[in-house]
């Protein structure tokens, strides 16, 4: 319970620190700036691991957090509402909160980044146990999997902190068809062409973590922008919470597949199908901000 209870805070933290950066920062550079935020939560994991690790017994770790709590009431006192939020509240209510156009826009995000999470999170949390499947019986594979996890955590925090320059430079509608295309290609590469364990695996797990990164970092700062300021949190908590119900739900079948397609490769690969469907939606759907 308490577990869920922090998880409960910790994204909503994410989420409205998102929204909030969305609407404050300069539009030049808040790509950057949303890219480098997506990819904090994993530093902080890694960060604390490695406290954990065997500089600070873990129970003294803990007292950490104090400082979001401190920083939590500096922003109470000291940090002001949005120009843009304060605006909109004097502005007339339309008489219909959700126009046809937010509507849509709410469905292009739900697909979009619903597909991208069941693509993620249905291959990211079953590779280290494919890794395992392609080693010689015997074998425990604990530093095979391990490196496989420090590329994959890399290779996201790399891939999140390029994420705001590709689209300062390439677009949102580009950067995203490019890391999507990128997903599902490396993955494709990844399940396909390995049969049993060798190095090589290495490099094509960080190419995949590459993508995995740009798209979450892309993601912080394409899906909020999809909507007025007026309903920008709601929307885009939608959008960022629907696809974990249907994340969570398919993961679980996994192990299924495995059975029904003959290895944890073949039902990883399916997973990632989610890419190109997220590719389709911002294909079809998406059309940038003007």
């Amino acid at each position: 319970m308490r577990y869920g209870r922090s998880q409960a805070g910790v994204g909503g933290v994410l989420l409205l620190t998102t929204v909030y950066l969305s609407e404050i920062w300069p539009e030049k550079g808040r790509a950057v700036v949303l890219g480098v935020l997506a990819v904090m939560f994993p530093v902080g994991i890694v960060t604390t691991g490695g406290l954990n690790a065997g500089l600070v017994p873990w129970r003294q770790a803990f007292w950490l957090g104090i400082i979001p709590v401190l920083v939590a009431v500096l922003m109470l006192v000291k940090l002001p509402e949005s120009a843009n939020w304060s605006r909109a509240r004097l502005m007339p209510k339309p008489e219909k909160s959700w126009t046809p156009s937010d509507r849509a826009n709410l469905l292009t995000g739900v697909l979009i980044f619903g597909a991208v999470l069941i693509g993620l999170w249905g291959t990211f949390s079953w590779i280290p146990t494919w890794v395992q499947s392609l080693l010689p019986a015997g074998q425990t594979g604990g530093r095979e999997r391990g490196l496989t996890m420090i590329l994959l955590g890399m290779g996201g925090i790399v891939g999140g902190l390029l994420s705001g320059s590709l689209i300062e430079r390439l677009g949102s509608r580009t950067t995203l068809l490019v890391t999507f295309a990128g997903c599902a290609g490396g993955c494709a590469l990844l399940f396909l062409s390995n049969r049993q364990f060798s190095p090589i695996i290495y490099a094509e797990t960080a190419f995949v973590a590459l993508f995995f990164g740009i798209s979450q970092g892309a993601l912080s700062s394409v899906i909020p922008a999809l909507f007025s300021v007026r309903i920008r949190a709601t929307a885009a908590g939608i959008s960022f919470n629907v696809g974990r119900f249907f994340t969570a739900t398919a993961v679980f079948f996994v192990g299924t597949m495995v059975a029904g397609l003959g290895g944890f490769g073949h039902a990883l690969l399916v997973f990632s199908v989610a890419f190109l469907v997220a590719w389709m939606a911002v294909f079809l759907r998406y059309k940038p901000a003007s």
